[in-house]
């Protein structure tokens, strides 16, 4: 990106980490909660403190670019600073479902390479040291095909990683294009706890077999498996009336 900016004629404004942004974040720190806090300048001004009940590094990167269209705009920081801090995130992005037995559910619409790294880093930083056990259901024949070496690659950050079937939005299917052949690509790439389950209707139960209080079950994708996220917490509670009763 900066190798651009010698050919930008026009005004430009920038936003990042770096101190030779226009707008910048620094000393960031994420907190248990799924949030961060940062200290924003204004070139070399520090504009204030802004605080943030969205995860991961994206959404400070987000709200930088928030704030710089604010200061063009010549809104007051103390103002797109408490509007920050009141945002809440976006429906299936990094959705909380529920709580039960110390399992913690997460659904996120996340279904690009890009999105599901954004996602599980967000995850890493902010889950406190959380075992995270994640339900992934490809979306689309073509997206799977065109992206698979980046997808077996997106992982990483998954402790343990469950992959449906492919969700097909009305594509035919493309002849070696599996979900099969997508979770052995991931694991040639090299992650040791990769499984492909088959069908999304198997999910909730695997999930509750495999989660353990302190994990963090993640649903990720942009089909049917949201869904998922509130049978595996309806399970779960089911599972905690029968030992209580």
């Amino acid at each position: 990106m900066q190798a651009i900016i010698p050919l930008i004629e026009r005004r430009r404004i920038t936003y990042g980490l770096s101190a030779q942004a226009d707008v910048s974040a620094h000393n960031v720190r994420h907190d248990r909660e799924f949030g961060s806090s940062f200290t924003v300048w204004r070139g070399s001004e520090v504009a204030g403190e802004v605080t943030l009940h969205v995860p991961g590094m994206h959404n400070v990167y987000n709200s930088l670019a928030a704030i710089a269209v604010g200061f063009e705009l010549e809104v007051p920081f103390e103002k797109i600073a408490e509007a920050l801090a009141s945002f809440a995130g976006a429906h299936r992005r990094f959705q909380l479902k529920g709580e039960v037995d110390g399992v913690m559910v997460i659904d996120d619409y996340g279904h690009h390479p890009t999105e599901i790294r954004a996602t599980l880093a967000a995850a890493k930083i902010g889950s406190g040291g959380r075992r995270t056990v994640v339900l992934f259901q490809p979306h689309r024949y073509s997206r799977t095909h065109d992206l698979m070496g980046e997808f077996a690659r997106s992982f990483n950050n998954a402790d343990t990683l469950l992959v449906t079937d492919i969700y097909a939005a009305s594509e035919e299917p493309i002849e070696g294009v599996t979900a099969e052949a997508l979770t052995e690509a991931i694991a040639r790439y090299g992650h040791k706890d990769a499984h492909y389950i088959g069908d999304l209707e198997n999910a909730a139960k695997l999930l509750q077999e495999r989660a353990h209080p302190g994990d963090m079950v993640i649903t990720l994708g942009a089909g049917t498996v949201s869904r998922v996220g509130d049978q595996i917490v309806e399970l779960l509670r089911g599972k905690g009336d029968a030992r209580t009763g």
